[in-house]
């Protein structure tokens, strides 16, 4: 995991990029979507940014804390979030619309996020892979353009593999708590919790050698996506460990933000800005244990090697450096 570090602090640029990037795409689709659906957009916005959820998490995690938890009055808290929330969806304004139309657009919205939510992977992926491989890396927006095909794919695969594990994950976990451990006190959530992060790090891992096998691969994304899949089974559990420390990592950090932030606009940056970056270097972390997989020598340390533009580029600022040193000196 120490490569991973330096990987991920060399291309610290990267990371910027890719999340000013992710936010004009944001920016573009919200002010499309407030365009052509106002109304519409509105009644998402609402669903997805009310507090209920927020506040409820809060006062199970002080709860669980404080040693006060109540396991009938969590069930009854978590009917009632959820009551809401299937209120709030089928009062999504259409002027065609209905309950069925409100839950299948909620899904596709949904679905939207999923898919943009990895715009960048893939032009990241790559930029760490040239690194890697041979200590330079190409302007990101070239990468950016020039990937759209397997952006995509990419994005469109991943989407339809992870989502539904992901419903799966969080309905299963529910579901096994009320309807089997509720009867044996309130310590049986703790477990719950437990087993959902092991079963999302668990698929995390799963799919964590699909993204550096279409940045390395030239084959198709299909071909290069099942490649990921078929190696990983391998390097299962070595890569598990890694992974379970750092979606870890995510939920204190999100756990903390959610107990002790009250502005909601700042928990959601606090729980959003660390995970970002945590993701990004969870990728540098996939990326070295591909490589590892796959027995190829990759540099995990930026070298500057004599003759190289990032060589004179470095002797100039070098030298600029020692010119302002020297009139410092002179002047004194």
């Amino acid at each position: 995991m120490i490569k991973a570090v330096s990987i991920a602090s060399c291309n610290w640029k990267v990371l910027i990029k890719s999340l000013v990037c992710q936010m004009l795409v944001l920016a573009v689709i919200i002010a499309f979507g407030y365009t052509v659906f106002g109304e519409v957009i509105s009644d998402f916005a609402r669903v997805l940014s009310s507090d209920d959820i927020k506040q409820f998490v809060g006062n199970t995690v002080t709860a669980i804390v404080s040693g006060e938890f109540n396991s009938a009055q969590f069930t009854e808290e978590l009917n009632a979030v959820l009551s809401n929330l299937q209120n709030n969806i089928q009062s999504i304004r259409y002027p065609w619309g209905g309950a069925t139309l409100s839950y299948i657009m909620f899904f596709v919205m949904l679905c939207v996020y999923r898919l943009f939510v990895s715009y960048t992977d893939v032009t990241v992926m790559c930029q760490i892979q040239e690194f890697m491989t041979s200590n330079a890396s190409r302007p990101f927006v070239w990468y950016l353009m020039k990937k759209q095909g397997r952006t995509w794919q990419f994005s469109l695969l991943q989407m339809l593999c992870a989502f539904p594990m992901d419903i799966l994950i969080a309905t299963s976990c529910i579901g096994l708590y009320l309807l089997v451990l509720v009867a044996f006190g309130w310590w049986t959530i703790i477990p719950v919790i437990i087993l959902a992060l092991l079963l999302y790090s668990a698929r995390q891992t799963l799919f964590a050698f699909c993204l550096p096998a279409v940045a390395c691969e030239e084959t198709s994304t299909n071909k290069a996506f099942k490649s990921g899949l078929s190696q990983i089974m391998m390097r299962f559990w070595r890569m598990f460990w890694k992974t379970l420390i750092v979606i870890t990592l995510m939920l204190a950090i999100a756990l903390l933000a959610v107990v002790f932030i009250d502005n909601s606009l700042l928990s959601t940056a606090v729980m959003t800005v660390p995970s970002f970056i945590l993701f990004f270097y969870l990728k540098c972390v996939n990326a070295v244990g591909y490589f590892d997989a796959n027995e190829r020598a990759y540099f995990h340390k930026k070298i500057y090697i004599e003759g190289t533009d990032a060589y004179v580029k470095r002797q100039r600022r070098l030298e600029k450096r020692q010119r302002r040193q020297a009139s410092r000196i002179n002047k004194a």
